[in-house]
């Protein structure tokens, strides 16, 4: 962790935000390449874990720690060896069997388009973005095949306390430790039906319990509630579009709960385990997250693009974090940062091209995107969202900048301030970007 972050560190154990990270109580300037038009925003604890699965580890050593159940996880950072981020080789459940592997996963090809528009809650913008991708046809999971998958896969699962009714908690093995996470499936689950599957990675000294249960900020501000917040507003936003959808928040270990080379192992593990049991599009597999989680976020869309169709990272970082070999290829992505936040900063160091804009223009160089960012300004009290143009069919780049600091729940409506579960402007915003796959 960089040495200037701990002062931040102090005084994020009195208020309840530390780090490139926080807690439940959890509560930068520069242009970039290329140009199209822009939108202007004006706009539990739970009990604990049962029903285990057992994956097959990818090649690498397994972490230290464990986790804890019902919240953070208990056991520090676990330096873990460094998993090569294979496959995994799949094994037994018991809850029933995994059929190994990965999930075959190819993404729609997705048509061009777009026109530039605006933002939820915006005016709109004059001009193009670029490519928004096509709904091509789902590729169906083996789960698609398993008419008693979900019962497979939850039997000996618990449900989670103030969260919603359709989520449980369960275990898996993964890198030869046990490890929790929470799946939430549309009550009226169809095992026909390929659904989006969206992984949701909590905050450094959050929970896979906070995350279910909507709990951000905790007990500050209204409506960060299950119903209003759970898996960062999205299951909310998919279930009043009427396109249900499939969510997973993994468990981490200790507060600062992420590890590329330990926790892309759990990554693999939990979608093969899913794709084997429930019918989902491999098409369609999404990753987001808030700071360390969206540098979980953004560390898997550089290093497992092949098994991604997008990613949606709110405060990303590219620094004091593992970053995988980029592969380079394509996957659409949406950056969100705000302008005033010290702790994951739109630009922590130019000259390194470090900070959550070189997290952007990295996507942008990938997908052959071409545009010069443009961003809010301070004391606006908007969001301004920038589509790069020019960028592969079906893989947009995009990226939206707030007046507000380190917050995934910014209302930012031009007259405004603060944090609001329902009023937020990102969770329409990122499940806008979602579903147009």
């Amino acid at each position: 962790m960089p040495a200037k972050w701990l002062p931040t560190l102090v005084l994020g154990l009195s208020t309840g935000i530390i780090g490139c990270g926080s807690s439940t109580a959890e509560s930068s300037n520069s242009g970039g390449t290329g140009g199209s038009k822009v939108a202007t925003g004006g706009g539990g604890s739970g009990s604990a874990t049962a029903g285990s699965a057992t994956a097959g580890s990818p090649t690498g050593g397994s972490a230290s720690g464990g986790t804890a159940s019902g919240g953070t996880a208990s056991g520090g950072t676990a330096s873990g060896g460094t998993a090569s981020g294979g496959t995994a080789s799949g094994g037994t459940t018991s809850g029933g069997t995994t059929s190994g592997g990965t999930a075959s996963g190819g993404r729609a090809a997705g048509g061009s388009g777009g026109g530039g528009g605006a933002s939820t809650g915006g005016t709109s913008g004059s001009g193009g973005g670029g490519s928004t991708g096509g709904k091509g046809a789902p590729v169906p999971s083996k789960g698609c095949t398993v008419t008693d998958g979900l019962k497979t896969l939850t039997t000996g699962g618990m449900s989670v306390a103030s969260g919603p009714a359709t989520s449980t908690r369960l275990k898996i093995t993964s890198g030869g430790s046990s490890r929790e996470y929470i799946i939430d499936v549309p009550a009226d689950y169809n095992p026909t039906h390929p659904y989006r599957l969206i992984f949701s990675w909590h905050q450094a000294y959050g929970s896979d319990t906070g995350n279910a249960i909507g709990q951000y900020p905790a007990n500050q501000g209204p409506n960060f509630d299950a119903k209003n917040y759970a898996y960062f507003g999205l299951r909310r936003e998919a279930t009043a579009a009427n396109e249900p959808a499939i969510f997973i928040a993994p468990g981490g270990i200790g507060d600062l709960p992420w590890d590329y080379n330990r926790d892309v192992a759990l990554f693999d593990n939990l979608l093969a385990l899913v794709d084997a049991n429930l019918c989902i599009d491999d098409s369609r597999v999404f990753t987001t997250g808030f700071s360390f989680g969206a540098m979980m976020s953004y560390a898997l869309s550089l290093g497992r693009p092949s098994k991604l169709r997008g990613a949606v990272t709110m405060a990303a970082a590219n620094f004091s974090f593992t970053q995988p070999t980029n592969t380079h290829a394509p996957i659409a992505y949406l950056g969100i940062t705000g302008m005033s936040d010290t702790r994951c900063p739109w630009v922590s160091n130019d000259a390194k091209k470090e900070g959550g804009k070189y997290c952007v223009l990295q996507h942008a160089e990938d997908n052959g995107c071409t545009g010069t960012i443009q961003t809010t300004t301070v004391g606006s009290k908007k969001y301004l969202c920038y589509d790069f143009e020019g960028c592969k069919a079906g893989y947009p780049v995009k990226v939206c900048t707030f007046d507000g600091a380190h917050t995934p729940s910014s209302i930012d409506d031009g007259t405004s301030t603060g944090d609001d579960g329902l009023k937020a402007f990102i969770p329409p915003l990122a499940w806008k970007f979602i579903s147009q796959f």
